[in-house]
C-alpha cells in the first residue's frame, strides 16, 4: 500500500468523522422537551390588548404624521465625507491598487494570461 493511499484513507475518516459529528450534535436538542408555553386564550389576548392603549388614541396617532422624524437637513454631508467614507474609500483604493500591482508584477508569465 502506498502512503499516498493511506492518506487519502485517513483524510476521507476524518471527513466523515467530522461530518457524523456535526450532524449528531443536534439530536440530544430536538429530543428534548419544548419550553413551557403558557396557553393563551382569545378572550385573555383580547383584554390585554385591550388595556394597554385605546382604539382611538391609536387611530387617532396613526393619522397625524409625525412631528418627532427629524427631516434631512441640506447641509448634511455625504457619506463619502464623514471618516468613515473616507476609510472605505481609502480600503477599496488599496486594494484595487494592489490588485492591479500584483496582476502586473507576477512572477508566473503564461501565454494564458
Amino acid at each position: 500500500m502506498t502512503d499516498a493511499h493511506r492518506v487519502w484513507r485517513h483524510t476521507c475518516a476524518r471527513i466523515v468523522a467530522g461530518g457524523m459529528t456535526i450532524a449528531l450534535a443536534s439530536v440530544p436538542l430536538a429530543a428534548a422537551d419544548p419550553p413551557a408555553v403558557p396557553a393563551t386564550t382569545l378572550k385573555t389576548a383580547v383584554a390585554k390588548a385591550a388595556a394597554t392603549e385605546p382604539l382611538a388614541a391609536r387611530s387617532a396617532a396613526l393619522a397625524q404624521p409625525a412631528q418627532t422624524e427629524p427631516a434631512l437637513a441640506p447641509e448634511s454631508k455625504s457619506f463619502f465625507k464623514t471618516p468613515l467614507g473616507l476609510a472605505v474609500i481609502a480600503i477599496v483604493g488599496t486594494g484595487t491598487a494592489y490588485a492591479v500591482y500584483s496582476a502586473q508584477h507576477d512572477r508566473i508569465h503564461s501565454s494564458a494570461r
